[in-house]
């Protein structure tokens, strides 16, 4: 195997505890910069493994080979695209029908379109860029290191199951403990978002898979936070959004699934 099981302990073993201590301080009240920390200790924890990894299989550690263990290689601009308008989909659509029910919690209803474009193109692209310095950390550590190491172990479509649901569950202090994700009460939106950002995750993973790099799950997952958090989420107002749109609506979970199921019927059978 590629990585080896003690590699796979070290990993679990650091990003458990580094994110663990990371999240306690950010839900206690740290810092803004803790969790840009946070969102790079699936890197750091799987750099660290990777290194294991390769000592123990007696091969040399660089950087060449530890960009390459790590999927950290480039990408066709199509993949990345791709990356980008998924998540554009699977999060527009939801907030568009929400803004059609509720035009009173649009900020630009009755604005003509070309005026709202004006004011938000300019954040959803540039927003995107900058995004990638947090979700690298991220994707390093899901799609670079944690998904190809379970899919040696348990086949395509489980590992996509498996590292999107402990991609969940690393979430699930700030949800449970913090103000993460604000706005639905926490028995609703911990299975709401586990519903959400599992398809995500399995998306991600099908693009890593294909592309044989990590960069589209990146842009995926800058495109993703800079929308929802910085465009579409705030230009939108209501007590209920939250229960139809973003990480824990009803809506963005149907979209996301969709999307999801649609590029599971492209595997088939491969393993």
């Amino acid at each position: 195997m590629k990585y080896t099981q003690k590699s796979l302990i070290v990993f679990l073993a650091a990003v458990i505890t580094a994110s663990l201590i990371a999240e306690g301080l950010w839900i206690s009240g740290g810092p803004g910069w803790l969790m840009l920390l946070l969102m790079w200790m699936p890197g750091v924890s799987a750099m660290i493994a990777a290194v294991v990894s390769l000592r123990e299989k007696k091969e040399k550690v660089s950087a060449k080979a530890l960009l390459s263990s790590l999927h950290i290689k480039n990408s066709r601009n199509g993949w990345i695209l791709l990356g980008v308008l998924i998540p554009l989909v699977y999060l527009l659509v939801p907030y568009m029908i929400y803004w059609k029910i509720y035009p009173e919690n649009f900020a630009y209803t009755g604005v003509p379109l070309n005026l709202v474009l004006k004011d938000i193109l300019p954040v959803m692209i540039i927003g995107v860029f900058a995004n990638t310095i947090s979700a690298a950390g991220e994707e390093i550590g899901w799609r670079g290191y944690l998904f190809p190491t379970v899919h040696e172990r348990k086949g395509l479509k489980k590992s996509l199951f498996i590292t999107g649901l402990f991609w969940c569950a690393w979430h699930l202090p700030l949800l449970i403990f913090g103000d993460y994700m604000a706005g639905a009460a926490v028995w609703y939106k911990v299975p709401a978002f586990i519903l959400c950002i599992l398809p995500v995750g399995i998306i991600t993973g099908l693009l890593t898979y294909r592309s044989g790099s990590i960069w589209p799950a990146v842009f995926l997952h800058a495109a993703h936070n800079n929308f929802d958090q910085a465009v579409f989420g705030v230009i939108t107002r209501g007590e209920n959004m939250m229960y139809y749109v973003s990480e824990t609506g009803c809506l963005t979970v149907l979209c996301a699934w969709v999307i999801a199921l649609i590029m599971l019927r492209t595997i088939g059978k491969e393993n």
